[in-house]
């Protein structure tokens, strides 16, 4: 209850100060709006992480339409709640190509990208996935965001490692998230191309348990040198029985509950030490000058306009949206679902805030694995700051 009433206190407020910045931004574009659907859990269970992407991608909105938006027409996300539910985000997607929606933006978590996942294929819409946990098939009307867990878990232990902190304990969920990491711990580990990393505790916990003492009691009694926390769902769980536990080392969790809203409630019980790896976004003051800093730096000043600090639920939804709409910008507003995906599929040396995007790997994504970078949590400042190379 206390989180749903979060939620909608920061819908609220976000709407309460973009409206101050649209008056500011309809001088800039005119004519119908060109409508960009995205389905997204802004009630239920996830809403913690729907909304932070809903506010995304609204920050964004006004952020395009102040530069003319798309050809001169304003862009208008179109929200409709799945509320987390598989079965209603495929209903409301077969809505969508039913109305002609031609590209659509969704899949928060990978169990709602992976529903709607078979549903686009040609004719179309397109479907750009929020959830980085999915892999789409090569050349497929499917794309993901961001950097693949896999590669950020590899990329945290790669961090550890180069510290010294090689003793690390897996604590992971029993989902489908969690599942994914038990299959591919070898290829985890190779992918971070060191050697010397000694996993020397791998626990479960259920996604939907209120406690998981005994797990964390046995993984504090081995005294890890880090403690990877890993799931899509349920991450309130294993943070507070590590905490009562008296674990001390450093955590790399799951970026699933990478926002402002979800660790200020943790708060109480949070490790001293919380890393998060991430995209370029996480390391914007450490982040050369160049074309990146700048996009980056275009990124932090519209959400300051808008009055929000940024996290990942913010960013996830930012350059995808930035994406689409640049292809709509290239191709015309009324382009078609074919044109956009083999522009897509052909898009190279484009810049956001995770870095330079190609897709002409075609693995549907268009991040390289090396993008990663570790950020360290700050509770003070409500936000997060690069972890020291």
């Amino acid at each position: 209850m206390k989180s749903r009433v979060v939620c909608r206190m920061l819908a609220l407020l976000l709407a309460s100060t973009l409206l101050v910045v649209q008056s500011a931004v309809e001088a800039a574009t005119s004519g119908p709006p060109v409508e960009i659907p995205a389905i997204i859990p802004i009630t239920g269970p996830a809403a913690f992480v729907g909304v932070s992407q809903q506010q995304g991608l609204q920050v964004l909105e006004q952020y395009v339409n102040a530069r003319s938006g798309v050809r001169g027409r304003p862009v208008r996300f179109h929200f409709y709640d799945d509320q987390g539910n598989p079965q209603l985000s495929v209903q409301l997607f077969n809505q969508l190509a039913a109305g002609g929606a031609q590209v659509v933006i969704g899949g928060a978590f990978s169990a709602l990208c992976k529903a709607v996942s078979p549903l686009a294929a040609p004719p179309g819409p397109v479907l750009y996935c929020l959830s980085p946990a999915v892999v789409p098939a090569p050349n497929s009307y499917v794309f993901s965001a961001s950097i693949h867990p896999l590669n950020l878990i590899a990329g945290g232990l790669r961090y550890f490692h180069a510290h010294g902190l090689n003793r690390v304990a897996l604590f992971v969920g029993t989902d489908a998230t969690g599942q994914e990491v038990d299959q591919n711990l070898d290829a985890i580990l190779a992918k971070t191309g060191v050697r010397g990393i000694d996993i020397i505790a791998h626990e479960h916990y259920g996604t939907t348990d209120v406690a998981a003492t005994a797990q964390a009691t046995k993984i504090a009694a081995l005294h890890p040198d880090a403690v990877v926390v890993w799931s899509g769902t349920g991450l309130a769980t294993p943070l507070r029985s590590l905490n009562d536990a008296g674990l001390q080392a450093p955590v790399l969790l799951c970026n699933a509950v990478q926002t402002i809203s979800a660790l200020t409630q943790f708060a109480s019980f949070l490790p001293k030490q919380l890393y998060f790896a991430v995209g370029r976004w996480g390391a914007y003051p450490n982040v050369g000058a160049g074309p990146v800093k700048d996009a980056l730096r275009e990124y932090y000043d519209a959400f300051k306009t808008a009055g929000i600090k940024p996290d990942e639920g913010n960013e996830i939804s930012w350059d995808p949206g930035l994406i689409v709409i640049e292809a709509l910008r290239q191709l015309g507003p009324d382009a078609k679902s074919q044109q956009i995906h083999a522009w897509l599929e052909n898009l190279h040396g484009f810049v956001a805030s995770n870095g330079y995007y190609d897709f002409r790997t075609h693995d549907q994504r268009g991040l390289n694995p090396n993008d990663v970078v570790m950020s360290l949590w700050d509770p003070q400042g409500q936000t997060w700051k690069a972890a020291a190379q």
